[in-house]
């Protein structure tokens, strides 16, 4: 296995996530069509797979909406699981102990990016 990683596919600027703090994308990955979001965590970014770990349903309840109403988590409107920001670990709900899948984010200037492997 190589693990080399190639530059990175744009996802969205700095100033676009800080504006709504969590963003839904649809990106092309492994040569197929999947919905992603990124999240400010601090001065952090995490970014997931939109996919609830319970039942494979996306996550916000409207576009762009991932976090609960304090902000503290990242919630599915599919059953109320709580998710942690910065590990995607669910804390609270039907799939607690599960976690969501990760996506490798890097920001380079102003601009968040997907991070893909070359195996």
């Amino acid at each position: 296995m190589n693990n080399r990683q190639q530059p990175g596919i744009p996802l969205c600027t700095l100033e676009q996530l800080r504006a709504k703090r969590s963003l839904g994308i649809s990106v092309e990955i492994g040569g197929r069509e999947q919905a992603v979001f990124v999240v400010l965590d601090g001065d952090s970014v995490r970014g997931y797979i939109d996919r609830c770990p319970h039942r494979g349903t996306p996550l916000a309840w409207m576009p762009d909406n991932y976090l609960d109403s304090r902000g503290e988590h990242l919630i599915c409107a599919t059953h109320g699981a709580l998710f942690r920001i910065g590990d995607g670990r669910c804390i609270a709900g039907p799939c607690q102990g599960d976690a969501l899948e990760p996506i490798a984010i890097k920001v380079s200037g102003d601009t968040v990016m997907l991070v893909e492997r070359l195996d």
